[in-house]
């Protein structure tokens, strides 16, 4: 699936992270395991995705699994559901 380009919906985006190790004591903000050590804590936030059902792998896809990627713009006028 590496280098592959696909459409999808972005569903949420998460407002903050806590760091486990300093963690500001509210259990409301998402909790991220800092397992790469190239990306900062702070580039890492939740966002989910809904891939489009046109997508052809779609079954290879896993739901929670941890991945890297692009998010373009499109300029395409969309309803808000």
């Amino acid at each position: 699936m590496s280098g592959e380009t696909f459409g999808g919906t972005v569903q949420s985006i998460a407002f903050a992270i806590a760091d486990r190790e300093n963690s500001p004591g509210s259990r409301l903000l998402a909790s991220i395991n800092p397992s790469y050590t190239w990306v900062k804590l702070a580039q890492r936030v939740p966002v989910r995705i809904q891939i489009d059902a046109d997508y052809v792998a779609k079954n290879r896809l896993r739901a929670g699994t941890t991945a890297t990627v692009t998010v373009l713009e499109s300029r395409e006028t969309q309803e808000h559901r």
